[in-house]
Formats: structure tokens, sequence, C-alpha cells
């Protein structure tokens, strides 16, 4: 797919320069630049990946042409290009969909877009979308966005019609990825910020793990290049984005409240979709924290709901806001707002994730100690929070809302049995911690999780989690006629409904999601052993 991507931008950027005008002759230079780069990466990320890594089911490409032939041919004459695709796809050469179709897509998207990192004010993007005014106009969204937004609209459709074009829809919207940054959009850097975010999921949502991958590589890049995680920042230094005629062109400041708060929102959206890539692609000794590494200081304030259309209050600013929450210090502005929550469960899940890769048997003392100190800190700071996360009874499961704290609930959980995992098998304490947790997942504080709507894509991953460990206490229980670490209200027909439920869930959404049916896959497998 990334090849034949790569093969239509050769194309159209030789047409640019064919025009003869020094600015498109530029471009054209850029977007050959910024391919070898994209193409470079490809390899290396492919090369690099563990084949331990790659999924034990088949996961095909998104089908797409051009075909095979589609060198040659480009090579023979680029005129003969639209012979070698599919002009059959009303979407494949219109610069957008319809009218009609747009409202549709966006009635499709929007009730669901936090749960695929959305951080954009929803209001003002809906009314921009629709405004009657060109594809790349300054006023509307940027093509990169609006492309992305398309695109999840489709899949979300479950339209057979629109699913059939589906192809069309991924092409443009990894075209307009790369080219948009190019433009002159007022809103280019934010903007295209959103739709390496929202591709990045929709690729780990289909199975296309490497490049996942690279867009959120990407997405990290654009982040730390514009200064998000010092936006409110109480020692703001401007970020440079590069230079014009020997000058410094810096990051525009925000026009008001709302896309300040915007790109807060948009740093967290960058940083928990790191973390849920890391943990839920990389293996557990790769499992780090590039966003937590030693010199880089995140001063962002938390998160909002985006759905506050206010925006943020002038006088919240942040200070070493993920390092003041791991050490448990008092917070000037704690983040109380949902996505704040979920930032704040996403970190400790990766933290945790962190821990368990860093443990091996007969530790020197000296790293025994540090390890010990950073587990009991962790595990602390784990049950704390869980106790301050609003409960998830009375809610209304078809509130967005809701998601968002089932997700923080489960992250938080999952976070606790990736910690105590290594030393459940021996430690009751460990045990009973995990068992806990594990029970938590797989009931969903009593909803019927497959009503409840689309949740981000990584709670398979937690779901996943919880049932590997029961699969692993059933074995033991199994194998040791109980004995072992104490049991804590329950018993193998107890634990083993709790697996039936988190695997009728995985079953239920495998369908409509690879990435769900390599973790269904792989509990199965698990799930034969015993």
């Amino acid at each position: 797919m990334i090849t034949e991507f790569l093969k239509i931008m050769a194309w159209r950027a030789m047409k640019m320069a064919r025009k003869g005008h020094a600015k498109a002759r530029e471009r054209a230079r850029g977007v050959w630049w910024v391919l070898s780069q994209l193409k470079a990466q490809v390899k290396l990320s492919e090369e690099s990946t563990p084949s331990a890594l790659q999924p034990s089911v088949s996961i095909p490409e998104v089908p797409c042409k051009p075909s095979s032939s589609f060198s040659s041919t480009v090579s023979k004459s680029p005129a003969l290009v639209s012979s070698a695709l599919d002009t059959s796809s009303p979407f494949l050469w219109a610069e957008e969909p319809a009218f009609n179709i747009i409202k549709s897509l966006l009635d499709k998207f929007l009730p669901h877009c936090q749960q695929f990192g959305f951080f954009l004010n929803p209001n003002r993007f809906h009314e921009a979308t629709l405004l009657p005014l060109s594809f790349g106009h300054a006023s509307r969204p940027t093509p990169a966005v609006l492309s992305a937004v398309y695109l999840w609209g489709v899949h979300l459709s479950q339209s057979e019609v629109l699913l059939q074009q589906e192809p069309s829809f991924i092409l443009r919207a990894l075209h307009h990825s790369v080219t948009d940054i190019f433009g002159s959009h007022p809103d280019v850097i934010l903007h295209t910020l959103q739709a390496e975010i929202l591709l990045s999921y929709y690729l780990l949502h289909v199975g296309r793990f490497v490049e996942a991958k690279c867009h959120t590589a990407t997405a990290v890049s654009l982040a730390l290049g514009a200064g998000l995680h010092k936006t409110k920042s109480t020692y703001l230094i401007p970020s440079i984005l590069g230079l014009s005629s020997d000058a410094p062109v810096l990051v525009p400041l925000p026009r008001d409240t709302i896309e300040e708060g915007e790109r807060i929102n948009g740093f967290w959206a960058v940083l928990v979709l790191h973390k849920y890539i890391t943990v839920a692609l990389e293996p557990p000794t790769s499992v780090c924290g590039t966003l937590e590494a030693p010199g880089m200081q995140v001063d962002t304030p938390w998160p909002l709901d985006i759905w506050t259309s206010e925006g943020i209050s002038p006088e919240i600013c942040g200070n070493d806001t993920i390092q003041t929450f791991l050490l448990d210090r008092v917070e000037r502005h704690p983040g109380t707002s949902l996505m704040a929550l979920n930032a704040k469960a996403a970190i400790l899940f990766h933290r945790s994730a962190q821990l368990a890769g860093q443990w091996v048997p007969n530790m020197q003392p000296q790293k025994l100690q540090a390890y010990t100190i950073e587990f009991l800190s962790t595990h602390r700071l784990t049950e704390t929070f869980r106790s301050i996360l609003p409960p998830l009874t009375h809610l209304d499961i078809k509130h967005p809302a809701a998601r968002i704290l089932i997700l923080a609930h489960a992250l938080t959980d999952a976070a606790m049995i990736k910690l105590h995992i290594n030393f459940s098998s021996a430690n009751s304490s460990s045990n009973r911690y995990c068992l806990e947790a594990a029970r938590r997942i797989t009931t969903f504080g009593g909803f019927s999780i497959l009503e409840v709507g689309y949740i981000n894509p990584i709670m398979n991953t937690l779901l996943a989690e919880a049932c590997s460990f029961l699969i692993q206490e059933i074995s033991r229980m199994r194998l040791s006629g109980n004995m072992g670490p104490e049991n804590v209200e329950g018993n193998e027909d107890e634990l083993l409904e709790h697996l039936r439920n988190g695997v009728e869930v995985l079953s239920a959404q495998s369908d409509e999601s690879i990435f769900t049916k390599y973790q269904l896959k792989k509990t199965q497998e698990a799930l034969s052993t015993i």
C-alpha cells in the first residue's frame, strides 16, 4: 500500500515540476525529500520490527489500485497513469465527496471522535467543514484532517457503497498527510497533527502496525517541534519552526482560549497515542518513555474535555506536569477533566509496562533496591488514582463521557496487572491485585460493553491482558490443585465466567477490526493450552 502511494505521490510531484514555476519546482523537491524519508522510515521500521510482533493472523493490506505494473507505466508516460487506476471510484480524483455525503460522514464520526484522538473543538470543526468554500480554503479545515475524518466516517458508516471506496479514502488521507505541511493554511501544524493521530489509530485498527508506528512517530515529532509540550508553560520559550530571509519563523500565538485549549489537548492526544502504540506493539523490554526521557520536561497543563467550549482559563499554567503527577506531588492545577484522567491512566499503564519489562530475576542488590522503590511508588500512585476515579455507576452509556471513564478505569486496572504480573504466581498480594483488576476489566462496571459504542482500539489490548492473566491463573489452579497464592473470593468456575465474558467481547468485535482479531487469536491460542 505504502509503495503504491509513494509512486502516485512521485508522479504528482513530477506534474508540479513540469509547470515551470519556481514555487512548484521547490515544492516538488520538498515532496521528493519527504517521500524518500518516509520510505526509508518504513523500510527501517520493517527491518527492526521483531517477527514476534507481527500478527499471527493474516493481515491483508487494504486493496488499492494502481496495480503492480504502475511503476513501469509511470516511467513510460505519466499521461497513461489514469489507465492504471480504478477510475470507477467517484472519490479518487474528486477533491472531496459531495456535500450530503460529507454531512453524513461527519454525523458518523463526531459522536465517536474522542475515541480516536480528536482534539479539535467539534462545534468549530463541524461548522468550518460545511462552509461553502473550496477544498483547502483557509477558512475550512486542511485537506489532511478532512480526509482523515472522511476516512473514519466511511469506516464507521458500515455502508457497503462507501466501504467499497475506503481504499480511495485512505489513499487521499495519506497523500494530504504528506503534502499539506508545505502549504500556507493558517492551521497547518495543528491540523496536520490531528490528521496524523487519526491515521495512526486507523492503521492500528486495521492491523497495519508498521505504518501506525510511523505516523505516531511523525505526530510526536511534529508536537515537540511545534513546542506543544510547553504550551502555557511558566517558563515559555517560543518554538522556532524555521528561518525565512534569515529571520526565525515562530509558532503563531493562539487566536483565543479555545484554540489554546486545542493545542493543550493536541499534545496530550499525541502522548496518549504514543503510550498506547508502544505498549500494544513493542515487546516488554522495549517499552520506552520518549516523552518522559531525561531532559524532556512537559509543562503543558492537563487537557480539557473537548466539549468545554469556553476553552482554558487564563490563569492556568503548567510546570513539569508529568513528573509532578508520577512523584505524587501536590499539583497547582490538578487535572480533573475526564480527558485528564484518561491521560493520567495511560501514563500509569505505560509506566507499569516499563517496570514489568525491566524486571529480571536475581538483580544486583543496588538495582533491586532502585526497582523496589519505583515499584512501590507506582503501586501506591495507581491505588490512589483508582480511588479518586468517578465510579462507573449511574452512567449514561450512550454519552461519550461514559466511554472515556470506562477506558480510564480499564487502563488503571491493566496498569495494576502489568505491575504485578511477574510476581503473581508466588506472591499472594500480587495475585490478589491482578485477580481483582482482571475481574473489573471483564465486567465493565456492569455495562454491556457492546452497547456502549466504539471505544479506543487499546481497549481490546486491555481486555486481552485481563484474559491472559485469567488463563494463567486457571492453569495454575488446575496444575497445583489450588495450592500456591491464596485465591480471593473466587474459584475456577467464577474465573472461567470472567474469561468467557472477555473472549465473547473480543470475538464480537473482531469482525470490525483486524487488530481485535489479532488480540482474539492470541487469547484463543493461550486458552487452548489449558
